[in-house]
């Protein structure tokens, strides 16, 4: 590619750079996609252990639906051909939710099934499930009203077609259980995605649960052949498209001229002029280290530092020369719990101690093979606070990094698979600095900022940079945290710039 004839690059091959440059090459435009690794992906990756080759992240991608009933990526994939090239399969159910005292509930994951089964472990709620329900979908229906106008919709237009959507964005999902019902146990099961989002039902912005909780229900799916699989599809057919994608190649830095972008240049020194930037880095690395700082506005500063960090996560990946039928494995997702009280389940994600909630994902339930003939792939996975892994001295790490994963495998062992440890032939962990390592993602984090009630989706920060010609895309702007919401995010981040340009602005 002609270095004088770029008009745009995206920075990073993370799933919101994907997006933003598959959204371009789809409209015609010449895309170079620069990546710091030797593989795109991001969090959507694989990595190999012995013989097993385990998935990086995923858990489920939602979203895409099917031909019959297609969701917000359906025809995106379509267009690009993603589709005729990979096969996705819907899992049986939502999860399955384990409790110290035995309690044990398969959640189906269809809309109505899904409150019914509420209502069934709960008669005595039923009034107030049915409210929460009508909560849930309405406020869907909004968000799909504010999608489909592209967000150009007043606060007036919102409150008299969807006036759910304004009530529900300030309100914390413990807020909406108030509203409906107190019993400690049923507020604990109807919130057992929490961890999909970072935040417990006290903290968690409840537009976003619910929209996660509906998302999942929606047709969600896993792609035969791992996350990395659909990465290295997307990537094809990007180049199908005309796109440019170059590996170990690490911006340093971006270069400006009269306050507008005018190129990159990598660490190496290579240099790519360009008109404009979408960028998959965060907005915090992306204006104050890549960025001239005179360049950027205290506004713009206090902006992208106002907003907490999410969190990060401690995860054991286990080889096991055992199938699943062998270890009495029946679920994909597993939820287990040693206390019915959220507030000390979150509270232990914020230390580094035995954890209170965790998540069990047998990978072999939607995909057979992803493992050698008679074993199976187990993933135990927690949600950690990546500061706190900043005070373990060196000396200390690897210590503190296996008690934690023994903590993890006694509490898989306890609630729910007794002899587990005995079929461990494969064992690898990951820490919040094991994802900032890989990522480069502030303290590991893996949703962005905190989905909180100060960064709800309404309010969360957009795709606009501080300079012509600089946008953002992924996981940490627009609509936050997860696979699908960060492709949709590089698109959204298209989508303007597209936009701009058309007006002169770029």
């Amino acid at each position: 590619m002609n270095k004088n004839e770029l008009p745009i690059v995206v920075i990073g091959a993370g799933l919101g750079g994907l997006g933003a440059a598959c959204q371009l090459a789809l409209s015609g435009e010449k895309v170079l996609l620069l990546e710091k690794h030797n593989v795109p992906g991001g969090f959507a990756t694989s990595f190999v252990r012995g013989r097993f080759e385990f998935e990086g992240a995923l858990h489920a991608l939602a979203e895409v639906g099917t031909e019959e009933h297609p969701l917000s990526l359906y025809d995106f994939f379509k267009d690009l051909g993603v589709l005729s090239k990979i096969e996705f399969k819907k899992p049986t159910d939502l999860c399955r939710s384990v409790f110290y005292d035995g309690l044990d509930i398969t959640f189906p994951n269809e809309r109505d099934t899904y409150f019914e089964k509420l209502i069934e472990l709960f008669p005595n709620e039923k009034k107030g499930i049915n409210k929460y329900r009508d909560i849930v979908f309405k406020v869907r229906e909004g968000f799909n009203y504010v999608a489909a106008k592209e967000g150009k919709v007043s606060p007036l237009g919102i409150l008299m077609k969807h006036p759910y959507l304004a009530r529900v964005g300030g309100l914390t999902l413990s807020d909406v259980f108030d509203r409906c019902f107190k019993n400690q146990k049923l507020r604990t099961v109807a919130s057992q995605l929490w961890g999909y989002e970072g935040l417990p039902p006290s903290k968690v912005n409840a537009m976003y649960y619910f929209l996660v909780l509906v998302a999942l229900l929606d047709d969600a799916v896993f792609p035969v052949g791992r996350s990395h699989a659909l990465s290295n599809i997307i990537v094809e057919c990007f180049e199908k498209l005309g796109g440019t994608i170059k590996y170990n190649a690490l911006v340093n830095r971006i270069i400006v001229k009269e306050g507008k972008v005018t190129g990159v240049e990598l660490l190496n020194g290579e240099k790519y002029p360009c008109k404009a930037i979408i960028s998959n880095v965060n907005p915090i690395c992306t204006t104050m280290k890549m960025l001239p700082r005179e360049n950027v506005s205290d506004l713009y500063k206090k902006r992208v530092y106002a907003p907490d960090i999410g969190p990060s996560a401690f995860t054991v990946y286990l080889g096991l020369n055992a199938t699943p039928k062998d270890l009495g494995i029946t679920h994909f997702e597993i939820f287990m719990n040693s206390t019915y009280n959220l507030e000390e389940q979150y509270l232990s994600t914020l230390r580094i101690e035995r954890p209170k909630y965790l998540l069990a994902s047998c990978y072999n339930i939607m995909y057979e093979d992803i493992s050698p003939p008679g074993t199976s792939q187990v993933v135990l996975t927690i949600l950690q606070d990546g500061k706190s892994w900043y005070t373990v001295s060196p000396y200390l790490y690897h210590r503190k990094k296996d008690e934690m994963a023994n903590h993890m495998i006694d509490m898989a062992e306890d609630l729910l698979y007794p002899n587990l440890r005995e079929s461990i032939e494969t064992a690898e962990a990951a820490t919040p600095l094991t994802y900032y390592h890989y990522s480069k993602s502030l303290n590991g984090a893996i949703y962005g900022y905190k989905q909180d009630l100060l960064d709800s989706p309404m309010l969360r920060l957009n795709s606009k940079g501080p300079i012509p010609g600089l946008y953002f895309a992924g996981a940490w702007v627009n609509l936050g945290g997860g696979y699908s919401t960060s492709i949709t995010s590089g698109r959204m981040a298209a989508g303007m710039y597209l936009e701009e340009r058309e007006k002169g602005g770029v």
